[in-house]
């Protein structure tokens, strides 16, 4: 990335546009570019093309409020994502760093590593501050360090323009995302106190919580490794440490002091190998006119191979003359029907992408980011170390039946897009019910799956897989088909019950690591080359509980003691961060339940018969009636208050650590949701039609109810939407409590989220026992 002149994006160019997937991508393929290191010491990544053209004419007032602020301005032909991307990561990489060093120095008294790494990693900032910062010598310059990229806007059309300012303010002069971002970050605002777009935001997202994870699951046998490295001479990762550790001294520690000095020992890596090894290949342009030429070029039309096309002809190599008359041949063909039924080159490419990116895991646990080189030599090695004196053998043939199974799983659960509102039928349903398995068991499967796509957890797809992979292996055989399906769907709702433990007890990391120990673990795994034998649903689910065991979040040997551990922390997390799990959760809870009417649990559920309140299905999932998750006491304290007798301030502490808590939210359509006044009274009148008690012996008439309530005038759009909605059930309890004169506050909202967590467990963790 070169240093020393500002970037300056033209307002021709489409707005910055990268996804959790491009961030995913970029990061994954770094850490796993410095671990492939350890084993191919010279490795590196190439991170695409970067066309420039110097401004001849750096005008004050368009580029800069001062005169020769900057010397030299680049215009971005192409490559503004990149670098912009590459701009990001750098801050959270300086972030990281500085909270890395305090650490260090916490422990300095533990070994002169500690103080002697720390030291490297400040030493490290001024050249990671280079990828996102340039530095201004001009006098007067407030900070000295500038944003190194910002963008241009079309004013007749866009306000948002930006230029570099010597000392004015930072929000007149950076005002699109990403420069704003940028200069916040180096006036020394915390990334997470500063305000993004949600573009900037789930990049953002993406590089914070892939680096935390990566630096907390850094172990001895990566420093170990990464320790080596350091010595290879012109390795990617030669003298990255200029005062390695006596490994004795780290070694004798606890551990928790050697998981910081190895998450420092990692992150230091990660700096030199951005600044060393991540390589981008510049080109720089006199002419304006060349250089979209030169863009044109690069982006012409023609079609690249696939990692898998290219690997095609190894495999006909490999069988010879028996390719057509033996099994291997009918299974290339079930992988390139998938491949085939993307229409446009780079959606082929992205889905072969995903496929071998999972087959490595999912076959020999192996972990593979989405290059074309890493995806091609994976496929290459595996072949080769499965044959015998050069002639496939059985587990040739496993091999590229894995990757056929793989591709066949992703065009049939990932591949198809969301469900439609209101849905009557799925089309995954219907498959599974062609598989085997019963209506029943199709709807929970289906359930399951579409709810860890919703919240797009990536790694639960590669268990899912497995299993699917031996229902498809089992239709030959009615009773093999039928215990495969039921196996099926209990893993499916295995895996389901575990993310919602997993992120409703802590609501950080999606459990990544332990997805991949699942198939890379050495006491036994699941992977298709070293664990057939452990591929059961006991075997998945006695991992998970382990894993959440791991998190200090449960109790692996005792239900009770795990239901303690588990709704203590969670009924204390705020869930409405992560809708899709939080929606999950408030199913499970008001599954099959009614409104509890014993005299101090007015607002609570008991349970009620079987299939009295049917919410864990597909159809409710995809219902509008449930499509929003509403917060009971608004997520902001209202502007003016009607109901004065009815409000809690201390609801409202200043953040949203009480009000984003499950026992504060239930679930409502769209249209109602938007319609819904404030404050409870209101409130509760919606609820209590949305609900019908007066069908009930019980039920008030609405008149009567309104007047308790103080309620002088009814919302002009409940009859309408009253009259197209159903009976929704998981109301009835908050209705219930309003017309029982009884208040919402912060007392109540914490003895729901406890309750609410207690059903969620008692639901979930059935599922993984």
């Amino acid at each position: 990335m070169a240093r020393g002149r500002g970037f300056y994006v033209p307002y021709y160019q489409r707005n910055y546009s990268w996804d959790e997937e491009n961030a995913t991508k970029l990061i994954e393929d770094i850490f796993s570019s410095i671990k492939r290191t350890l084993t191919k010491p010279e490795n590196s990544i190439f991170l695409g093309t970067v066309i420039l053209h110097d401004e001849k004419n750096v005008q004050t007032n368009v580029h800069s409020d001062t005169p020769n602020l900057l010397t030299k301005v680049a215009n971005v032909v192409d490559g503004q994502q990149r670098i912009t991307s590459i701009a990001i990561l750098a801050c959270v990489i300086a972030e990281q760093i500085s909270q890395t060093v305090l650490k260090l120095k916490a422990l300095a008294g533990s070994g002169a590593e500690f103080d002697a790494l720390a030291t490297e990693l400040t030493d490290e900032l001024p050249n990671i501050r280079k990828f996102f910062s340039v530095e201004i010598t001009k006098t007067g310059a407030q900070p000295a360090l500038k944003p190194k990229i910002i963008r241009a806007g079309d004013v007749s059309a866009n306000p948002v323009s930006d230029q570099w300012t010597l000392s004015g303010d930072i929000n007149s002069f950076y005002r699109s995302n990403t420069s704003s971002f940028l200069s916040k970050f180096i006036a020394g605002i915390a990334i997470n106190a500063i305000s993004t777009d949600e573009r900037v935001g789930s990049v953002l997202r993406v590089f914070q919580e892939k680096i935390s994870e990566e630096i907390q699951a850094a172990d001895a046998g990566l420093a170990s490794g990464l320790l080596s490295a350091n010595g290879v001479a012109d390795g990617s990762l030669q003298n990255f440490m200029a005062y390695p550790p006596t490994w004795t001294t780290i070694s004798a520690l606890a551990l928790d002091k050697q998981s910081v000095y190895f998450g420092g020992m990692l992150l230091l890596a990660v700096c030199s190998f951005l600044k060393n090894s991540c390589h981008l290949v510049v080109i720089e342009c006199l002419d304006l006119g060349l250089a979209f030429d030169m863009f044109q070029s690069l982006n012409a039309t023609g079609t690249p191979l696939t990692a898998f096309e290219v690997f095609k002809p190894q495999i006909v190599k490999a069988w010879g003359s028996g390719y057509y008359s033996t099994a291997i041949k009918p299974q290339v063909d079930r992988i390139e029907k998938v491949f085939e039924t993307e229409s446009n080159s780079s959606d082929k490419e992205e889905l072969t992408d995903k496929v071998i990116v999972s087959s490595a895991l999912v076959f020999n646990g192996l972990e593979r980011s989405r290059r074309f080189s890493e995806e091609r030599d994976w496929l290459t090695d595996t072949l080769e170390g499965s044959m015998s004196a050069g002639v496939p053998t059985q587990k040739s043939i496993d091999f590229v039946t894995t990757i056929a199974d793989q591709a066949e799983y992703f065009l049939t659960f990932v591949k198809p897009r969301r469900s439609p509102k209101n849905s009557a039928t799925f089309g995954l349903c219907n498959h599974l019910m062609a598989m085997g398995l019963t209506p029943q068991q199709a709807d929970r499967a289906g359930l399951c799956v579409f709810y860890l796509r919703d919240a797009g957890h990536q790694f639960a797809h590669a268990v899912l897989s497995i299993f699917y992979a031996k229902l498809l292996h089992s239709q030959s055989n009615a009773a093999g088909r039928t215990a495969a399906a039921a196996e099926f769907v209990a893993v499916c709702e295995a895996t389901a019950a575990f993310f919602t433990l997993y992120m409703g007890a802590q609501q950080g990391r999606f459990p990544d690591s332990d997805y991949r120990a699942l198939f890379q673990a050495a006491a036994g795994n699941i992977s298709v080359a070293n664990g057939a034998a452990n591929q059961t649903s006991a075997f998945v689910k006695s991992a998970f509980r382990q894993a959440l065991e791991n998190q200090n979040i449960y109790n692996a040997g005792d239900a009770v003691a795990a239901r303690q551990i588990w709704v203590g922390m969670a009924k204390e997390n705020a869930w409405y961060s992560r809708k899709a799990v939080c929606r999950f959760a408030l199913f499970a809870s008001a599954h099959d339940a009614a409104p509890d009417i014993a005299a101090g649990n007015e607002g609570l559920f008991t349970d009620g018969m079987a299939n009295s309140a049917d919410l864990l299905n597909c159809r409710g999932w995809h219902s509008s009636s449930y499509e929003v998750i509403e917060h009971v006491a608004t997520r902001d304290q209202p502007s003016s208050i009607k109901f004065a007798a009815h409000f809690d301030a201390t609801i409202y502490p200043g953040n949203y650590s009480i009000v984003d808590k499950i026992g504060n939210l239930t679930l409502l359509s769209g249209p109602v949701n938007s319609s819904i006044y404030s404050e409870w009274p209101d409130k509760v009148f919606y609820y209590w039609n949305l609900t019908t008690p007066e069908a009930t012996a019980a039920g008030p008439t609405g008149a009567a109810l309104a007047a308790s309530l103080g309620i002088g005038s009814v919302p002009p759009a409940l009859s309408t939407l009253v009259a197209a909605s159903s009976y929704l059930s998981h109301l009835a309890p908050l209705a219930f409590r309003g017309q029982s004169g009884l208040h919402w506050d912060s007392a109540f909202i914490a003895k729901r989220s406890e309750h609410l967590c207690q059903r969620v467990f008692d639901k979930l963790d059935t599922w993984l026992r």
